[in-house]
């Protein structure tokens, strides 16, 4: 029985490697100011990493594994050093398991779960699910163009041409929700269809990829593309 991520690390070197792009993607988002006092909002399927150490399960169940954030961790004290603010969680058949028993997951697991078992069901090759909080990306969201996604991508696409290299779907958009709730959860899987990237209304970007550098790049792009539109905006009074 797994006793945690600290012993899961000291078995795995591929683990090592993970939280040390974990530290890194942290403290980048950490510099570029678009992390609340107490956010640092990440999941990471590392069942690949998990299983050959911890193989068991009910004979023909399926386990998949996930690192993810503690609640109260921020993104300053996962660029310091991310063991103690992360957590591991196990899924099967439903069940969730967290190592060790006492720790809580961040509230949002509530909807990374969601996401990821979306992708795990279609195959996809995005591993992570990462949040914060650029402000350019909370400003657009309050303004009448988020509520017409169709037009708000075109105009993001115009607005920094790379956009739609990074994020071919566009960014998809959920309607305000109590941050942590079974809503905002549902809301999310409404909305993200094939998109990589997810605007929360009033509360921030999450962005899913195969890894952790990928997940902060088209995090950079979207919030490059918002704010490049709202100066265009603000010159222009024209959203295209």
């Amino acid at each position: 029985m797994p006793l945690g991520l600290p012993d899961l690390a000291s078995r795995s070197a591929l683990l090592q490697e993970l939280l040390e792009r974990v530290r890194e993607v942290a403290g980048q988002i950490n510099r570029a100011g678009w992390a609340e006092a107490n956010a640092g909002n990440i999941s990471i399927n590392i069942t690949d990493i998990a299983a050959p150490v911890y193989p068991y399960g009910k004979q023909g169940e399926q386990v998949r594994w996930y690192i993810v954030s503690r609640t109260g961790s921020r993104y300053r004290d996962l660029a310091r050093y991310p063991l103690p603010h992360l957590l591991l969680i196990s899924l099967s058949d439903g069940a969730e398991t967290v190592y060790p028993p006492d720790a809580n997951p961040t509230s949002e697991w509530t909807c990374h779960r969601l996401l990821q078992q979306r992708l795990n069901n279609a195959h996809s090759d995005c591993r992570v699910v990462l949040h914060a909080h650029p402000d350019s990306v909370i400003l657009l969201s309050q303004l009448d163009i988020y509520k017409q996604p169709v037009l708000l991508n075109k105009a993001l696409r115009k607005a920094l041409p790379e956009f739609a290299l990074y994020l071919p779907e566009g960014v998809a958009t959920a309607q305000y929700a109590p941050p942590g709730s079974q809503e905002l959860a549902n809301c999310s899987l409404d909305a993200i269809g094939n998109a990589r990237a997810l605007i929360w209304q009033g509360h921030g970007l999450l962005t899913l990829a195969p890894d952790c550098d990928l997940a902060l790049d088209l995090m950079q792009v979207a919030e490059k593309a918002a704010r490049l539109l709202l100066e265009r905006f603000r010159l222009t009074k024209n959203w295209l």
